[in-house]
């Protein structure tokens, strides 16, 4: 479910230390206490103990809860031993048993370490959800889709609607579109010009791009601009149809030149 996934992002942007993302997400109703189902991580213990105040002070004003015990029963102030200011926010008016306190001063061990602290998604550590330049969300939404069609099939179309309903996300090959190009930066002053283009590959629109445009680098790199900021297009996406990355009207080309 999409709300689960949502939770597992809460628990990711917190260890990362992207509170613009956390605050997002506690007031899109996500469960600010959600555990992990096989280390009982939440993003308080996420934020704790990866050194995060000022995260923490947010998940803390907005009702996260400090006594949640991992599956090991470590509490978010047995892992943030390491952070001296961050356990004093944490710190229960109860003293901690010198036992809990030692055995949590090293690294725990975690039964899976996640994958997005195998491999941590840059992005995520300083930008708003709303500009993720990932497709995780937008698979789980899709697989939520066809979940739903299959459990709730929508009826065949009736010859009084068969000629009026079109479908969603599924964007003609004949379909041309504007595409307004940029060089570096979004700016009125960067504007190369624009192409008019069918729903082809991406690969294709860049020799369209060179056959119609002047002052181009040498050599350039592709990046999607969604009106807040630059998304690298990378070169398995390369083969994908335009529409399929290029969805909102907002949607604009930036070439970023490659020194030799």
């Amino acid at each position: 479910m999409l709300t689960d996934e949502r939770e597992e992002t809460l628990r990711e942007v917190s260890a990362l230390g992207n509170p613009k993302a956390v605050h997002h997400f506690i007031h899109a109703g996500v469960n600010i206490n959600s555990q992990n189902k096989i280390n009982g991580w939440t993003a308080l213990h996420w934020a704790a103990h990866r050194g995060h105040e000022n995260v923490v002070r947010l998940l803390l004003s907005n009702g996260a809860n400090p006594n949640i015990e991992t599956s090991k029963g470590q509490k978010a102030y047995v892992l943030a031993q390491k952070y001296p200011d961050i356990a004093a926010l944490l710190k229960p008016d109860a003293v901690v048993e010198c036992t809990e306190t030692s055995a949590a001063a090293a690294e725990p061990e975690l039964p899976i370490l996640p994958a997005y602290m195998q491999n941590p998604d840059l992005q995520k550590t300083w930008l708003h959800p709303d500009e993720f330049s990932e497709n995780r969300i937008e698979n789980v939404v899709r697989k939520q889709a066809a979940e739903d069609a299959l459990t709730n099939p929508t009826p065949a179309p009736t010859s009084e609607t068969s000629s009026s309903v079109k479908p969603i996300n599924e964007p003609s090959s004949c379909e041309e579109r504007e595409i307004l190009v940029y060089l570096e930066k979004r700016l009125d002053e960067t504007l190369l010009g624009s192409v008019f283009v069918k729903n082809e590959t991406i690969d294709n629109v860049v020799n369209d791009i060179k056959e119609e445009l002047d002052g181009l680098p040498e050599k350039f790199s592709l990046s999607r601009n969604n009106g807040k900021v630059n998304i690298p297009i990378s070169s398995k996406q390369m083969n994908k149809n335009l529409l399929d990355i290029f969805r909102s009207e907002e949607d604009v080309i930036v070439l970023i030149p490659v020194s030799k």
